[in-house]
């Protein structure tokens, strides 16, 4: 009986190669245009984060907005949504159940595809997005620059030597990601982002605000201002 019940208990695992489609919305295609590319955050969308955070995309810069490939339907008033995660784990216990670098190939294959790596591109993830980002930033050239909102940031996820800055975008009233565990871990990133800078909204909380997004749309066109003048 012991040894039944020590098998049930034990998972094996099998490594495949599987074709995951990924879905995403791409806006203002144009050659030499600067890139933006948007990571939602867990069980949202493309769309959704789009609308909150850039619902006036300039003309200047060609947008993509990337669903995760890992669906998470959520209901609402009796109607299932579209929703997505870029990776899967608990952080109770430090497990990893699909790790982010998975997520991170797709996304790299899918600018493969429409041919957008050689773009000088600013990343921009919320949430999980967010969490995401130093992941898939080792795998993409020209990154300008680097914006998070409402995450916390693990200097060992990134690489040893950053060649852009990271900055953080945080509501006080975050009550998903508390504003002192990120303000503190942004804090100890320092030493790999020392020209980052971390921005507290005092009247919002784990969303963006009016606010946030005036700053959003000044920080990008400073980056792209600048790049240009390179």
């Amino acid at each position: 009986m012991k040894n039944f019940k020590k098998n049930l208990d034990h998972q094996s695992q099998f490594n495949t190669l599987i074709n995951i489609p990924i879905s995403y919305t791409h806006l203002n295609s144009g050659a030499n245009k600067p890139l933006l590319v948007f990571f939602h955050g867990f069980a949202d969308s493309a769309r959704a984060f789009l609308k909150r955070a850039y619902p006036e995309p300039s003309l200047q810069y060609e947008i993509l907005a990337i669903n995760g490939p890992f669906p998470v339907p959520q209901q609402k008033d009796g109607i299932w949504k579209h929703a997505f995660a870029w990776y899967f784990s608990d952080f109770t216990t430090g497990t990893i159940y699909i790790h982010p670098r998975v997520a991170a190939q797709a996304v790299h294959d899918l600018l493969t595809e429409l041919d957008l790596h050689s773009r000088k591109k600013i990343l921009i993830g919320f949430s999980q997005g967010g969490f995401f980002i130093p992941h898939v930033l080792q795998l993409l050239k020209n990154v300008e620059h680097v914006i998070a909102i409402g995450a916390t940031y693990r200097s060992e996820d990134y690489p040893s030597i950053l060649t852009m800055s990271v900055d953080a975008l945080h509501g006080v009233y975050d009550g998903v990601i508390p504003f002192e565990k990120a303000q503190k871990s942004f804090q100890d990133f320092k030493t790999k982002n020392p020209n980052g800078v971390f921005i507290q909204f005092e009247n919002m909380g784990h969303t963006m605000n009016s606010e946030a997004r005036a700053w959003l749309n000044f920080k990008i066109n400073q980056v792209f201002d600048k790049s240009a003048q390179v």
